[in-house]
């Protein structure tokens, strides 16, 4: 958690790249990248080459033993043993039951908190209507707001239970007992006082119409399907009394589901603003449970995303790299000379990307991410408002972003993108140099002078790039309208187009992928090899933006493969 004019267009040669597998998926995500080559199309656009419709869409499941299984973040967290939400199935929305536990102490402080109103509160934020909580001067329901950035994939229901699990001592008690370890002990002293409620007669406190604990194991898998822990205590940064997700190492139990993922916050997160209906952190940290990694760093040396993100500074909506990895939207792979139309991703899930050599065709691989970013849908209030001290985007434009999000079969030195299926881990975070004591996640660039230059898994591709003010340069840094790609701006990673190369690890237009490490001797120390071959040879040019009455704005970029 952090608590930070149009242009005429002649026809193209249609080139295709070498050793890049863009096969698609049959499997149609509702709403998410849909054909738009002839929406809001003009007369003074002239284009007999490809369009959208020429072009097919990246995979989000995979075929084992006959059977089409999704494929997106939670199935690399189960192969670890580690489940998060299950946030998309196949042919339906995916739905969870979580379990929302209003957590208090006996700290007479804190007794005017842990009432029957907050609980009240705490079904507004989680499950009510997003007209019910706007009404009392919130913005989105976690439920509202995963119903619409999920484009209705993932039903997020559940309840919050109608009294307060209050634990058997002070908070001081409670932090000596849980040995630094808040939130899990928290769900699993949680989770036994459930069960031990609903066995008493009309369940207890739990009351009548009570659900039995397996109501929460919506896939039967004997974990609870969400636990989140919501703790009348005050929050501060850098203890156990923060908001954070993690797991336990509990074991499977159908007969009494067993708490696995849990997230854990304070519930004066909710008063940080909108009149105490305030949900952008439990936005935030629900954005973990479905296995999504937090984009700003934690070693505070850089800012990938700019802090215009979700899972940055709590802001707007979700990026597409992140609906992607979650199976809520399948972008185009657009591998030749194109003009691709673009609606706002927030509330279509428009995006296309541009894959790197080799690309296996999946979300687990290393591209570029192209989405049409504007002030609509979940993210026109904090992008024209701003939430806390992030300002967002108040203009349309093109977002250009770099993705490396290879997966690894086994350990951080060896990276798998053939089989991502196959996978327990991401190889790479947004750490610069990596996360403490992940050996693999601090891989690097040494140059010539012998400075390093750290991988990012997401990070933009600014288009106003300052040489000495931008997101490689500081942890605070906040992305702005003129990081986006306007009408005219154009891209690549030409050898003399300087600026745009700051943002690659190599300093060049290598790919990442074009290094392979081969062994280490130390957790900073590599031996490696280079394909100079491995290129990024692409060119995007924004041909128009334009308003339009139905999405807000449309927009048309056309690629340009092997320009160089």
């Amino acid at each position: 958690m952090k608590g930070k004019t149009l242009l005429i267009v002649s026809a193209l040669v249609s080139m295709a790249l070498v050793a890049c597998n863009n096969t698609g998926n049959n499997s149609e995500s509702k709403n998410s990248s849909t054909n738009t080559s002839t929406t809001s199309q003009t007369s003074e656009t002239q284009w007999d080459g490809k369009t959208n419709d020429d072009f097919e869409k990246a995979k989000i499941t995979y075929t084992k033993g006959g059977v089409e299984k999704p494929l997106n973040r939670n199935t690399i967290y189960t192969n670890a043993g580690s489940p998060h939400v299950d946030g998309y199935h196949i042919g339906e929305a995916a739905e969870i039951h979580a379990m929302v536990v209003p957590f208090g102490f006996t700290d007479t402080s804190l007794q005017s908190r842990q009432t029957t109103e907050n609980i009240a509160r705490f079904k507004t934020c989680f499950f009510g209507t997003n007209e019910e909580i706007q009404s009392k001067g919130g913005l989105y329901s976690l439920a509202g707001f995963y119903q619409q950035s999920s484009y209705g994939h993932s039903n997020f229901q559940g309840e919050v239970l109608p009294a307060w699990c209050v634990y058997n001592g002070t908070t001081s008690q409670f932090q000596s007992a849980s040995g630094g370890s808040a939130g899990v002990f928290a769900a699993n002293y949680a989770r036994n006082w459930y069960v031990s409620e609903y066995a008493k007669e009309n369940h207890g406190a739990l009351g009548a119409d009570a659900h039995p604990i397996t109501w929460y194991d919506v896939n039967n898998d004997g974990y609870i399907d969400l636990m989140w822990v919501v703790y009348s205590n005050g929050y501060k940064s850098g203890t156990d009394w923060w908001a954070y997700v993690t797991y336990t190492s509990n074991k499977a139990d159908k007969a009494t589901p067993a708490v696995k993922t849990l997230a854990w916050a304070s519930m004066l997160f909710l008063e940080n603003g909108y009149a105490g209906y305030d949900t952008h952190t439990f936005i935030h940290e629900t954005g973990h449970t479905y296995g999504l990694d937090d984009y700003y760093d934690y070693n505070d040396q850089w800012a990938p995303m700019g802090g215009v993100d979700y899972m940055d500074h709590n802001l707007g909506d979700h990026s597409m790299f992140s609906k992607f990895t979650l199976g809520w939207t399948q972008p185009l792979v657009v591998d030749d000379s194109a003009l691709i139309t673009l609606r706002p991703g927030t509330t279509t899930g428009d995006c296309f990307l541009l894959p790197s050599p080799g690309y296996n065709g999946t979300a687990f691989d290393e591209y570029m991410m192209v989405e049409l970013m504007a002030p609509v849908g979940l993210a026109r209030q904090d992008y024209m408002n701003g939430y806390q001290s992030t300002s967002g985007f108040t203009q349309p434009g093109i977002r250009i972003t770099h993705v490396d999000n290879r997966v690894e079969l086994n350990s951080h030195d060896v990276p798998l993108t053939d089989n991502p299926e196959d996978a327990i881990d991401v190889r790479i975070g947004n750490s610069y140099m990596g996360r403490s004591g992940v050996k693999g996640d601090g891989d690097y660039w040494t140059h010539q002078d012998g400075t390093r230059t750290s991988y990012s898994q997401f990070s933009i591709m600014e288009a106003n790039c300052d040489q000495e003010k931008n997101w490689t340069t500081s942890s605070t840094y906040n992305a702005s309208n003129a990081s986006l790609f306007k009408k005219g701006g154009f891209f690549n990673l030409k050898s003399n187009w300087g600026w745009a190369k700051t943002f690659m690890p190599s300093k060049t237009n290598l790919w990442n992928k074009a290094k392979t490490t081969t062994g280490w001797t130390g957790k900073d120390t590599q031996t490696y090899t280079i394909d100079e071959t491995c290129t990024f040879n692409y060119s995007l040019k924004v041909i128009s933006i334009e308003p339009d009455e139905t999405y807000g704005y449309i927009a048309k970029v056309e690629v340009t493969a092997n320009a160089y």
